[in-house]
């Protein structure tokens, strides 16, 4: 009876210890969710260029308006509204999830750093599953913002009115990716991964 318990039948007839087969479903389930958080950096990577590219787009926007305006009398229309609409909300509602793969968002770890190595990850783990809760409501309601805007065709008041319904939706992508992203770094504090020890490292040197 104990060794029906504790051994497994197999496909082709033969027997697999529970153990084992309990340590091949997590592996498997580990290369999974390995899987996914690749994939979530991914579209963080893809996210940051679009982000440089709104960048090098209201570069060439403005240059093109001022050597417009300078030369010929004839500035682009609409430039004020296309930076404020277009490409500010992308160059940085884009490059928010690389930024948290990056861990490169200003923190303030006065009271982390005194905290043991596992018991500081736990924290920020937990504190991770807030933030992750959070962003999904912003993201909702961003997106019903988004759905209303789209509705309407929302323009600027301006003369000629420029559209902005599109580039809500872009608001609604970057932070639902800082969500994904924030959830794997929150799976990756409790796992052990983060914080990285390098982050501890200093360049200033006392006494």
């Amino acid at each position: 009876m104990q060794s029906a318990t504790l051994l497994a039948g197999r496909e082709d007839g033969s027997v697999m210890p529970q153990a084992d087969r309990r340590t091949k479903a997590n592996s498997v389930g580990r290369q999974r969710l390995d899987a996914a958080l690749r994939m979530i950096d991914r579209l963080g990577n893809l996210f940051a260029f679009g982000a440089a590219a709104a960048l090098a787009l209201l570069a060439l926007h403005v240059f093109f308006d001022v050597l417009g305006r300078a030369f010929f009398n004839r500035p682009l229309s609409g430039t004020l509204e296309m930076t404020a609409y277009w490409w500010m909300p992308m160059l940085t509602l884009l490059a928010y999830a690389y930024t948290e793969q990056k861990q490169e968002h200003i923190k303030v770890t006065i009271l982390l750093d005194a905290l043991p190595m596992r018991m500081r990850q736990l924290v920020e783990g937990s504190f991770g599953i807030l933030a992750v809760a959070l962003l999904v409501a912003l993201t909702w309601f961003t997106l019903i913002d988004a759905l209303e805007s789209a509705e309407i065709g929302q323009t600027t008041a301006s003369s000629p009115p420029v559209h902005i319904w599109p580039f809500k939706f872009v608001a609604v992508a970057g932070v639902a990716l800082l969500a994904l992203q924030v959830a794997a770094t929150t799976i990756r504090y409790f796992a052990g991964v983060l914080p990285q020890r390098a982050e501890f490292d200093t360049d200033a040197d006392i006494g």
